[in-house]
């Protein structure tokens, strides 16, 4: 099946519809007419891998490989795009208003998810954020929980190796704190220090899976600039799943350009794409 050479010709209408409706299938995501161009571009790249010559043969390949290549399909189409510190605003509400609540309230733990969490950043943000709302005071127990459906950006997140134009967003007290700086053949780059590392535990989820494996509801969800990759039918069944795993007293926070406008109404708007649960 595995072509010895590579000569791969445009993706046809037929084969694009095929590959679209897998895609949609396994992750929720809807890609539009518009997308074609996209698509054929990155299935050449895991083609190439894979030296397979065409569309039609790698849709074959993927049904005979199905468990395992479906991962690498996905991978490759998803798109990921975040930064330290991203939407600030939604860090300066967690410090001022969350924080200080859950303070009061003498809370031994604090359960957070981040959903779509891509390279780690926004995951990292969130625990450099708790670490200087409660340097000098006992800190509750912290979990976050951290999980993309792409294996790639799962990894570079373990890692959690950045360059120094990624972290140029944080003064040098944070870098200090938080980071190590390379030195030698590792200069220019900036490593999470253990202690931010031991905050954040990555893993592979599906948001569009019917149950997920988590035993305990959360007090934070993040899950921002995710959904507007879905389709309506997605969203309201992901945000009635984030309902059934928020606290009755959580906070769900989404991207600046996401709304729940008549997607749900399990929510109630608290400002700045924050909401909380409607009892």
């Amino acid at each position: 099946m595995v072509s010895a050479g590579v000569l791969i010709k445009e993706l046809g209408e037929h084969d694009f519809e095929r590959f679209r409706e897998v895609i949609y299938r396994e992750s929720g995501i809807k890609l539009s007419p518009m997308k074609k161009a996209l698509v054929q571009s990155r299935l050449m790249r895991r083609m190439r891998e894979l030296r397979i010559g065409s569309f039609e043969e790698y849709y074959e390949y993927l049904q005979g490989n199905y468990n395992a290549e479906i991962i690498d399909l996905i991978n490759c189409i998803t798109t990921n795009k975040t930064e330290f510190f991203r939407e600030a605003a939604h860090f300066d509400y967690l410090r001022n208003t969350v924080l200080p609540q859950y303070e009061k309230e003498k809370r031994k733990e604090l359960r957070i998810w981040c959903a779509g969490c891509s390279t780690g950043e926004e995951a990292y943000t969130i625990g450099i954020t708790l670490g200087e709302y409660y340097r000098g005071k006992e800190m509750p127990q912290i979990r976050i929980l951290a999980t993309d459906i792409d294996t790639r950006v799962l990894d570079t997140a373990q890692r959690g190796v950045y360059r120094d134009e990624s972290v140029r967003v944080m003064d040098e007290s944070l870098l200090k704190r938080y980071f190590l700086r390379g030195t030698g053949d590792n200069a220019g780059y900036f490593r999470v220090k253990e202690d931010l590392g031991r905050l954040v535990t990555f893993r592979r989820l599906n948001l569009l899976d019917d149950v997920f494996p988590m035993k305990k509801k959360f007090n934070i969800i993040f899950c921002r600039n995710v959904v507007i990759y879905f389709d309506k039918d997605s969203q309201v069944k992901l945000f009635k799943q984030f309902y059934r795993y928020l606290e009755d007293d959580g906070y769900l926070f989404i991207g600046h350009s996401e709304t729940l406008t008549s997607v749900s109404e399990l929510f109630a708007f608290r400002g700045k794409s924050i909401y909380g649960k409607v009892l």
